[in-house]
């Protein structure tokens, strides 16, 4: 069964996710450089007089750490969707899972990956392949629906002849077309 859909969106949350990492991987070191960090307080300063010196770079460090188990928790997610991803087409209901649990854990930070690998997550659980309307396994491959025993092709819905019906089928066609001269000399 084709899983296009399903690898699209998970693939798309995964591509957004790698944007989001990057991003708070350029972020994270501004955090730990020294005249950022005075200019982020000095700011903070200004704008509430009540704020010290401490109490802001009490502020900065709480921010960086956050942004530091941010990073590791979007690797993580990040890691797991990919694994989902990649185990679609041989187990989609371990892929499905996978992407579920994903999408769950990431509906606080990145709600519209969430929503991707949710949506793809339940299409896979969902989803299941169409039973075939005529199936080899069934006894000599007969079609249900014909009372005669004849097989049907099951490409383009053809009678398949034996080789008794096959001649039987000639000689009629031949018996039809073929009159006496007799019949046929007032024709043309």
């Amino acid at each position: 069964m084709k899983r296009t859909v399903e690898r699209v969106l998970a693939w798309i949350g995964i591509g957004l996710q790698l944007l989001g990492v990057i991003v708070l991987a350029i972020f994270l070191p501004l955090f730990g450089n020294g005249s950022m960090k005075d200019a982020m307080i000095q700011s903070m300063m200004e704008s509430d007089s009540t704020i010290t010196y401490e109490n802001g770079e009490a502020v900065i460090n709480m921010l960086s750490g956050l942004v530091t188990a941010g990073l590791v928790l979007s690797i993580i997610l990040l890691i797991i969707a990919i694994i989902g991803a990649v185990l679609i087409g041989k187990k989609a209901k371990a892929a499905g899972i996978l992407l579920i649990i994903v999408g769950v854990i990431s509906f606080a930070g990145n709600w519209i990956n969430a929503i991707l690998w949710l949506v793809s997550g339940i299409m896979l659980l969902v989803r299941k392949p169409r039973d075939p309307i005529y199936t080899r396994n069934a006894e000599d491959d007969a079609n249900p629906y014909i009372k005669d025993g004849s097989q049907v092709n099951e490409h383009n819905n053809s009678y398949v002849l034996s080789e008794d019906q096959k001649e039987n089928e000639q000689q009629e066609i031949k018996d039809k077309y073929t009159d006496s001269d007799d019949d046929n000399k007032y024709k043309y």
